[in-house]
């Protein structure tokens, strides 16, 4: 195992590339362009006032979309580079091509230390901070790797990544910054890696590049409902609230936490920063 900044990869012609779709991201966002303006025109031409109040909410999802677009033709949109000796697994997101390219974001793996492999697919149901008392579910596939050896300085520089922070940058309305609490590697345990698969080609395709180095196990269907966290004691509320922010749905464990304890919304932040041992940006 080597950890190594992004520039330090060596890429080759031959080399199998796992990144996020391009084409599905784009189509998705012209689309969204295209009724944001032809309500924009209906509006305009027709005298009808809901199309500038359904256009400016689309407007809004263009202009907060863009960014993820945009990342996805970025050099640096791929999760996984695979060659004929092992493959090369980028533990930051893509979306935050920004940081600092100086310190170490990608780790490879020699198809020797990778014990066994397999696909692990979850269902996930959380609070839903946009309903009150409601819920939302999704449907996250993984792959997960057991390791043969010491995970120690991978597990370093994820906490490290984790407490990342964007720098703030000058623009036209002023200064701001942008960091996506994005994590798509995970170790669960000193020796198994979790990897969340969004990317193209699928899982299949991946875990059959790997099946000539290494144990393909079965595949392992799991339910996580973090719905019902008034029941548990506080110890395992906290517990679950770590989980929910280390999984990158920080926003939700906030909101869950401001539920539970009745806190405000500040205060359940500090709570979720102080559990998941992230620093709040100053």
């Amino acid at each position: 195992m080597r950890l190594l900044r992004l520039q330090d990869v060596e890429t080759g012609s031959s080399d199998r590339v796992f990144r996020h779709a391009r084409l599905r991201a784009l189509i998705v966002w012209l689309a969204g362009f295209a009724a944001t303006t032809a309500l924009f025109y209906k509006a305009f031409t027709t005298k009808w006032p809901p199309g500038y109040i359904f256009g400016s909410f689309l407007l809004l999802f263009v202009l907060v979309t863009l960014r993820m677009v945009t990342a996805r033709f970025h050099p640096s949109n791929w999760l996984v580079r695979m060659d004929e000796t092992g493959f090369y697994l980028q533990y930051r997101s893509y979306l935050n091509y920004e940081l600092p390219a100086d310190v170490p974001s990608v780790v490879f793996f020699s198809f020797g230390e990778i014990a066994s492999a397999r696909l692990v697919q979850e269902r996930l149901e959380t609070p839903d901070p946009a309903k009150p008392g409601g819920s939302q579910i999704q449907y996250l596939r993984y792959v997960e790797l057991e390791l043969s050896g010491d995970t120690a300085s991978l597990a370093d520089a994820l906490q490290a990544e984790r407490g990342e922070q964007a720098p703030v940058e000058k623009r036209w309305y002023g200064s701001s910054s942008t960091f996506f609490r994005d994590y798509p590697v995970t170790l669960t345990a000193p020796n198994f890696l979790r990897i969340h698969w969004d990317v193209v080609p699928g899982a299949h395709k991946f875990l059959d590049a790997l099946r000539p180095y290494t144990v393909i196990a079965d595949t392992v269907s799991l339910s996580q409902d973090f719905t019902h966290l008034q029941s548990l004691s506080r110890e395992d509320q906290q517990k679950r609230l770590r989980e929910l922010a280390v999984r990158g749905q920080k926003i939700t464990a906030v909101y869950a936490a401001h539920r539970l304890y009745g806190c405000s919304l500040g205060e359940a932040k500090q709570m979720v920063d102080s559990l998941s041992g992230s620093k709040s940006p100053q």
